[in-house]
């Protein structure tokens, strides 16, 4: 049910009527009113000058909510038919004939009349929040709404004329992906979950194990060059025993000179006629007669 709406201030209502006529039908569906009130939009430029001039009121007689409209917000005036909304109400319920003061600073000296206006202030600017947020909400999911379809047709153009490959899709849902096509959906649900489980586990364990990689690659390093070291020393020791050999031609060790036997045959050749030369004299020094060759001499 909408509401009827004078204009006799002549302004311009287009982007303020739907938000007066959804405002009503939300309060209305709140707070069940028996007859919806006539909106009034009312100019007076001496109240305007007025800082503390009116904003809005309820006439209970005639079932009227004037607003004044000069030099003011649209949300603000919405905000004045909020609260004149709760009058009406009150007005339906019969609760405004309260009776008592209703004079200028009626708010400070009729409580029956204050209790009114602090539930009007409470009550009209809450629901009208209610009505703000909610109409944002639904404008966003028309939005969303808007946006999905304009890249749905998107891709289907993109697709249409070749310049997106549409992706082949599996004819079967393998969630866990161990290849099992008759694999029932919840088991293969669970085994998915069970798996992604174990993976965040190994990657908890990974990322442990990071440590470990990092001190073995250090115990490794270490080895390693312990291992040179000593081959180093060993290949050291061999060459000074070669030098050795080397350097004592008269030793018995074969081993050490292998390959190193030409370098001492002229000293083996010089034993070898000294040697010679020793038993010859010593033949000489037991022989009674030496006849010497070269002079056909005979020597006693």
């Amino acid at each position: 049910m909408s509401c009827q709406i004078k204009n006799p201030s002549n302004i311009d209502l287009t982007s303020l009527e739907p938000h007066v006529q959804g405002m009503y039908d939300y309060f209305d569906k709140k707070l069940g009113f028996n007859k919806p009130p006539t909106m009034v939009f009312d100019s007076d430029p001496g109240n305007q000058s007025n800082v503390l001039g009116k904003t809005a009121y309820y006439d209970p007689s005639s079932l009227e909510i004037h607003v004044f409209t000069d030099g003011r917000h649209p949300k603000d005036m919405l905000r004045s038919i909020a609260h004149e909304l709760i009058h009406h109400l009150q007005n339906q319920e019969g609760r405004l004939e309260v009776g008592g003061y209703m004079g200028e600073g009626y708010y400070l000296k009729n409580e029956e009349m204050k209790k009114l206006e602090n539930e009007a202030m409470l009550k009209g600017n809450s629901i009208m929040r209610e009505y703000e947020d909610n109409l944002k909400l639904e404008e966003k999911d028309k939005m969303s709404l808007k946006e999905w379809k304009n890249n749905e047709l998107n891709q289907q153009l993109l697709k249409k004329f070749g310049i997106l490959k549409e992706e082949k899709k599996p004819d079967y849902l393998d969630l866990d992906k161990d290849g099992d096509k008759e694999e029932p959906m919840s088991k293969a649900a669970s085994d998915a979950k069970k798996g992604s489980s174990e993976e965040e586990s190994q990657e908890e364990l990974n990322e442990t194990e990071d440590y470990s990689h990092f001190y073995q690659a250090q115990a490794d390093e270490k080895k390693a060059k312990d291992k040179k070291e000593k081959k180093g020393g060993e290949s050291k020791k061999k060459d000074e025993e070669i030098e050795e050999g080397r350097n004592n031609p008269r030793t018995t060790n074969a081993d050490k000179f292998v390959g190193h036997e030409d370098r001492y045959q002229a000293d083996r050749i010089h034993e070898s006629k000294s040697k010679k030369l020793q038993e010859s004299i010593k033949r000489i020094a037991k022989a009674s007669k030496v006849v010497l060759k070269s002079q056909n001499k005979r020597i006693k």
